[in-house]
């Protein structure tokens, strides 16, 4: 019974960590003014904290971005949008009263406005927070993740937990990465925040059925290890069936995350590697051959894979308060030359949380990234098209206004991957604000 009674205890703050729920959920709400509360609109009458007390959390953001292209990249432009996202977490354990360790999680987003993903060219990914549901120009509501998920007890430094249902790829990247955040908190740049372009032909998707089965270490509050398994059929913005999903086979992840302590500060090494069952056509120019009467036809099938190396380490706390601290990432992810257009990508990133004794709450990091095409399929393209590697920088900082608002400065340099396009600079402001 004493592993179920920390359950009880620590599940909140440990069910926000591994499913994807931001931190500010597991605060109360309250506040006498609208200048310390936790939430723009507040404890709604005493009904917010009713409602977690019984077991249901919901959580409201509101993120708007105004990004432009000033200079080189495909096209000079600006951009206003944004996304609101509505997080519901259902306890069943405190609302119904069946056993512990169990909840439903819900995410949905909508977003509205435009991004200048296509100005700034394809593959430089300069905004995550505006990749869902859809890029580009989309508009609309849906639900992009709805998961049960059960926690169990693994001995005295472990928990388990096991997850099925519509998974939210970004949410899910926060259990490889419970820092990173969703391009909302810190880095906009998806190639800053994760070593990922190699394995995005092999997802194929920003929302996948499918499960994970998980150890959390109590200690970091973290997922030390991982199996991920996901249908490859995308279904961001609609429910098609489960078999459907896996109709042409499952994405397979795994990682496991090593710990330690440099002179009491904590960092870790992490070991990662996807594969995918999906055959897809060979990148290999002389795998496609002429056949008279039906076009040009690919003769060779190929599955992808990749394998990723992460090293994070806090180098810097301040003096009784361990929130305040400064970390770097390092990571690199290599795949096959065939059937992947990416081969391998490199970054690495620095980042500070109240760096400042006077700004205990904001934010600021640089990053920096090379991402290598595969030499099969700039080949294979290049008939119609001069392609390169990718390459880019950031830097941000993230001002607290109060505990519920937010405002960043960002600023990106990003090669694309088109021989000829100068290198655009990409500023941009983002106001995230907690409802």
């Amino acid at each position: 019974m004493t592993s179920y009674k920390l359950l009880g205890n620590t599940l909140v703050a440990l069910v926000i960590v591994a499913t994807g729920v931001p931190i500010h959920a597991a605060e109360p709400a309250g506040g006498d003014s609208i200048w310390t509360r936790d939430k723009l609109t507040g404890d709604w009458g005493g009904a917010r904290t009713y409602l977690s007390d019984h077991g249901i959390d919901i959580d409201l953001r509101l993120t708007q971005y105004f990004q432009g292209v000033t200079s080189g990249g495909r096209d000079t432009n600006s951009e206003y949008g944004g996304t609101v996202d509505y997080r519901l977490k259902v306890d069943t354990n405190k609302l119904l009263g069946t056993w512990q360790g169990f909840s439903v999680d819900l995410h949905a987003r909508t977003r509205f406005g435009n991004d200048i993903s296509a100005d700034a060219g394809e593959l430089t990914l300069p905004n995550t927070g505006m990749l869902m549901p859809l890029p580009g120009d989309y508009d609309g509501t849906n639900i992009t993740g709805l998961t049960v998920n059960q926690f169990f007890p693994l001995g005295e430094n472990h928990l388990g937990l096991f997850t099925l249902g519509k998974l939210d790829i970004i949410d899910a990247v926060t259990l490889f990465f419970p820092s990173v955040g969703y391009g909302q908190e810190g880095f906009w740049n998806v190639n800053s925040l994760v070593s990922a372009l190699p394995w995005f032909g092999a997802v194929n998707g920003l929302s996948l059925y499918g499960g994970w089965l998980a150890t959390i270490n109590k200690e970091y509050q973290t997922g030390q290890s991982a199996i991920l398994v996901t249908g490859t059929k995308n279904v961001t913005t609609e429910w098609a069936s489960l078999s459907n999903s896996f109709d042409d086979g499952a994405w397979i992840a795994a990682f496991h995350r090593f710990f330690h302590k440099v002179d009491d500060k904590p960092g870790y090494f992490m070991i990662f590697g996807g594969f995918s069952t999906r055959e897809q056509a060979s990148n290999e120019a002389n795998d496609f051959v002429f056949i008279p009467g039906q076009d040009i036809e690919n003769t060779e099938q190929k599955k992808p894979w990749d394998i990723a190396l992460y090293l994070r380490q806090v180098f810097w706390q301040a003096e009784g308060d361990p929130s305040r601290n400064a970390n770097f990432l390092v990571g690199g992810t290599v795949g096959p030359d065939n059937p992947q257009f990416a081969q391998w990508s490199i970054f690495a990133n620095v980042e500070a949380y109240g760096p400042m004794k006077s700004r205990p709450h904001d934010r600021m990091g640089v990053s920096g990234w090379w991402n290598g095409l595969s030499n099969n399929f700039t080949e294979l393209v290049s008939p119609v098209a001069d392609l390169r590697d990718l390459y880019g920088f950031e830097i941000y900082y993230n001002f607290a206004l109060t505990k519920w608002a937010y405002l960043s400065a960002d600023l990106q340099l990003n090669q694309n991957g088109w021989e000829g396009d100068d290198l655009a600079v990409i500023p941009g402001a983002r106001l995230v604000i907690e409802l």
